[in-house]
């Protein structure tokens, strides 16, 4: 009796298509036209056609299904380091309060030592950032000087360029190197001729000192007469090392110029540091208060992993669920999911607390239908909305009942069978008004809601106006 009374409540939107799309308006009229002929040679008591009236009353449409309860909210609580649990204040189903003290661990020296070193690390980090305002003009000073040494170097090592085919000397000195040399070849000459042989150590010592005077001099002549191979490389690698510290001075300069003696680079680094050593800190100091679990929120504590004087990890100590906040995870049919959407209100009814209804709304809807039990079916999350009363009644996790979406509804709304509506296309829809000449007239409506049963009537009838329903019968 419980599920035909469900399924009274199911509503479902969908068109009336008796008649062939083309010739819909026609066909319509002639079904009436065929009405009241066959009503002509009745009689006034049994005219051969159902009639009904227009009333008054509520229409709704909504999708059923199932649903779960489930905590609003859910806290797993643990601790930063392993180690020993020094007090423990709940048990698992008590009532807490936000910022209630739960449990605490007993040694919390490492979590301080933590905390004092990343503090430091951000006075250090700010410091490095405050000192490039600080000596910001000074550093672009410094680079301004560095910027002149480097424009030094670099001139000198122009100037000490050299190339292959170059004279060292110039060409008066090139010249008197060359007459040094020919003259001591001369003399060279002279001293082995001019001879005495009958002394022969004088006579070998005054040829080595002239062939001396001969090798100094051409050694002198040919450093003047050009470079070797290793001073041309060396000169022109010089060159471009004292190019690139330049064009570094110059770009590192420039951009300390035009930024106030800051570098930007070196300022985005400073300031990450800082952020990074800010985060340090907040996780230090957040490791440390959480030695001591506190309740986030008002709850129910669900589960504790453990008792007063235990070791524990770092996993989960502790949980709290939210069931002040409660949600609904429901299923309908997939036959009912265009009548499911975002922000339509619902009603739950736990099966455990059969006369209570509990309202709330559609906050979460699948994009994807799921497979259940071989059904094909659409899931969601509906927020109840607890009444004052509703507070103090015990809801526990996983509480099963039914669910039903409100789709749309009317209320004191005209209404008829859907048997006496028929679709004249286009968006066009009549019915068969009595007239007080006891005849059928077409007349024109305007459509609402629809459900199996019952259609709102929005405009062309009246409250109590008289309208066929074919040869159906209806209530």
């Amino acid at each position: 009796m419980a599920e035909n009374k469900r399924k009274n409540k199911k509503r479902r939107i969908w068109i009336i298509s008796i008649l062939a799309v083309v010739a819909l308006a026609g066909a319509a009229i002639l079904y009436f036209t065929l009405i009241q002929k066959q009503a002509e040679p009745s009689s006034a008591a049994n005219p051969g056609y159902k009639t009904t009236t227009v009333r008054v009353g509520d229409l709704t449409i909504s999708a059923s299904g199932t649903g779960t309860l489930a905590a609003g909210r859910q806290a797993n609580l643990s601790f930063p380091i392993a180690g020993e649990v020094a007090e423990l204040n709940v048990k698992m189903g008590d009532a807490v309060t936000s910022g209630e003290v739960l449990a605490k661990l007993a040694d919390t020296s490492s979590l301080e030592v933590s905390l004092a070193a990343a503090q430091l690390a951000l006075t250090q980090a700010q410091k490095n950032l405050d000192d490039l305002t600080t000596y910001a003009q000074y550093n672009l000073a410094y680079d301004r000087l560095t910027l002149a040494q480097a424009q030094q170097t670099y001139d000198e090592a122009a100037d000490s360029v050299v190339k292959k085919g170059w004279a060292r000397c110039d060409r008066d000195t090139l010249t008197a190197y060359y007459d040094r040399y020919q003259r001591a070849l001369s003399r060279l000459d002279e001293v082995k001729n001019s001879g005495d042989a009958s002394n022969s150590d004088y006579y070998l010592g005054i040829i080595k000192t002239a062939q001396d005077e001969v090798d100094t001099a051409y050694a002198n002549y040919t450093y003047c007469t050009g470079y070797t191979d290793y001073e041309i490389v060396s000169s022109q690698a010089d060159l471009v090392v004292a190019q690139g510290l330049l064009t570094q001075a110059q770009a590192k300069y420039d951009t300390l110029n035009a930024n106030n003696g800051i570098d930007p680079i070196e300022l985005a680094q400073a300031k990450l540091d800082v952020e990074k050593a800010g985060a340090a800190l907040e996780q230090a100091q957040k490791n440390l208060d959480n030695a001591t679990l506190e309740a986030p929120f008002d709850g129910i504590v669900l589960s504790v992993a453990g008792e007063a004087g235990d070791t524990v990890g770092t996993g989960t100590f502790i949980t709290i669920i939210d069931m002040l906040h409660p949600k609904v995870t429901f299923m309908v049919d997939e036959a009912d999911s265009s009548l499911v959407s975002v922000g339509k209100q619902a009603t739950m009814t736990f099966d455990a607390l059969p006369d209570d209804t509990y309202t709330g709304s559609v906050t979460e809807v699948s994009p994807s239908l799921n497979s259940t039990a071989g059904y094909r079916v659409l899931e969601g999350v509906i927020k109840l909305e607890l009444t004052r009363e509703q507070l103090t009644r015990q809801l526990l996790n996983g509480m099963s009942g039914s669910v039903e979406i409100i789709s749309g509804s009317a209320k004191n709304t005209l209404l008829v069978p859907v048997e006496a509506v028929r679709d004249l296309g286009d968006g066009t829809y009549g019915v068969m008004k009595l007239g007080s000449d006891g005849k059928l007239k077409l007349t024109v409506v305007t459509i609402g809601l629809q459900d199996d049963t019952y259609i709102e009537i929005k405009s062309g009838l009246s409250q109590g106006d008289v309208i066929s329903t074919g040869i159906t019968e209806t209530d």
